[in-house]
């Protein structure tokens, strides 16, 4: 939204926008009521949806947060939490951009060093299965783009 209403200013500079240009808007506000349902439903139920992932992981394999002799179980916590927060406000506005300049191409460049590419791919699928339960299909439609944009930024090889 925000990238979008930006790119408006400088297109439309000394000029009336036309029509077209405005249908970004009328499409915001159009699923305004679902994106900050979604927002909130994320917001209040933030810790159960994190526990949610991080007990599905662990059935799949206890020992997924286990890295040699280190445990990245916190580690990962914060770090899946703080992508949670970042797509939630990105659902908000209606900007992907803003998920993945703020947080995503930095985040997948230390996550590749990390070496943790599988777990990441599962924690996006797992976060999938999880958040669907919590939204409306409206809600889901608008926000699961966002955490395919996730899973596809961060599990991409990249160059070191």
């Amino acid at each position: 939204m925000f990238t979008n209403l930006e790119r408006l200013s400088v297109e439309v500079d000394g000029r009336y926008a036309t029509s077209e240009e405005l249908d970004f808007l009328k499409s915001y506000f159009g699923t305004f009521k679902y994106r900050i349902s979604a927002y909130q439903k994320i917001k209040n139920n933030e810790s159960a949806i994190m526990n949610q992932i991080q007990e599905n992981l662990e059935k799949m394999n206890p020992d997924i947060f286990i890295q040699g002799s280190v445990n990245l179980k916190s580690k990962w916590h914060l770090d899946t939490l703080r992508v949670l927060r970042y797509s939630a406000m990105a659902l908000l506005i209606d900007d992907p951009e803003y998920l993945q300049q703020r947080l995503l191409i930095w985040f997948s460049t230390i996550l590749q060093a990390f070496k943790v590419q599988a777990l990441t791919q599962l924690t996006y699928k797992t976060m999938t299965d999880v958040i669907i339960s919590y939204l409306t299909p409206e809600e889901n439609h608008l926000f699961l783009p966002l955490i395919e944009l996730t899973s596809n930024t961060l599990c991409k090889k990249r160059p070191l």
